[in-house]
């Protein structure tokens, strides 16, 4: 059992495609997998973590700030799915930091 275990993981590993998106704020993406395989995600930031080298805008007055449940809710919307849809909102993630424009980083893998 244990063997038939670690193989399953070797392989997954070694088959990934990896990715990374990122999506301002009052935008929308799909990601997706090629046929037969399916999205795993591993991280989302919803927020903002870096100055204006992401989705520049004048109004950005921190650079520390991210929505708490960013990673569950993005895997709640992807995970197992060969497509699925984001949009960067408040609305779907909560204003972690009110008066800065956000963006959404995901990571992810194509299994």
């Amino acid at each position: 059992m244990t063997s038939y275990l670690t193989c399953l993981i070797v392989v997954a590993l070694c088959c990934s495609a990896n990715g990374s998106s990122i999506i301002c704020e009052h935008s929308n993406m799909f990601l997706s997998c090629p046929q037969g395989q399916v999205l795993y995600v591993h991280s989302g930031v919803y927020g903002r973590t870096q100055n204006d080298d992401i989705c520049p805008h004048s109004s950005i007055q921190t650079t520390n700030c991210a929505s708490t449940t960013s990673t569950a809710t993005v895997q709640s919307l992807c995970n197992g799915k060969q497509m699925c849809h984001l949009a960067a909102s408040n609305a779907v993630f909560g204003d972690p930091c009110a008066g800065t424009v956000k963006y959404l980083e995901v990571n992810y893998a194509c299994f």
